[in-house]
């Protein structure tokens, strides 16, 4: 009898789900290593939402882990494709590692090799960390930009109530 697997994919924004080949990509690098390892992939389960905050609030997750306990005598494998499409906020990776572990599931990740030692554990929650320092560091230039073209006489975001969006001082 085959492993059965399960792929989570994930991108930060529902625009890079129409934009761009973010879910399409992971996806197709996860069945690629399913096969290559003679898994059987039972369930794709994909989100578009940040990967900050908890991981309960992200419905491709929710499906995923219902899918699990729904199967209890099945021993997964769960394969995704980079530490970042899990959770960027540590704490809460934490709390989704050892949610899996407690549900019997092994996860593969195609961008990091998990190792059962002290320092494995150690160095996979540096990765997670540096995951959440990304996501706040990306947060904080955002911020900072925005505010700077606001302070040169550009709004950067959706137009007020009654005004139109411009791309210039002499557009129509």
């Amino acid at each position: 009898m085959k492993q059965k697997a399960l792929i989570y994919c994930r991108v930060s924004t529902k625009r890079q789900t129409t934009e761009g080949s973010g879910l399409t990509s992971q996806e197709e690098r996860c069945k690629i290593h399913a096969a290559q390892n003679g898994y059987e992939v039972e369930g794709v389960f994909p989100d578009d939402v940040t990967g900050d905050g908890n991981f309960m609030d992200r419905k491709g997750m929710v499906a995923m882990l219902n899918h699990i306990k729904a199967n209890p005598k099945i021993a997964y494998v769960l394969i995704f494709d980079d530490l970042k499409r899990l959770s960027r906020n540590t704490k809460y990776y934490l709390i989704l590692r050892e949610t899996l572990d407690a549900l019997k599931v092994r996860v593969e990740c195609l961008n990091f090799k998990f190792e059962k030692s002290p320092e494995g554990s150690f160095y996979e929650t540096v990765i997670a960390a540096g995951g959440q320092l990304e996501r706040e560091q990306n947060a904080r230039q955002t911020k900072q930009k925005v505010s700077a073209r606001f302070e040169a006489g550009y709004w950067g975001l959706a137009p007020p109530v009654g005004y139109k969006m411009q791309s210039g001082p002499n557009s129509d």
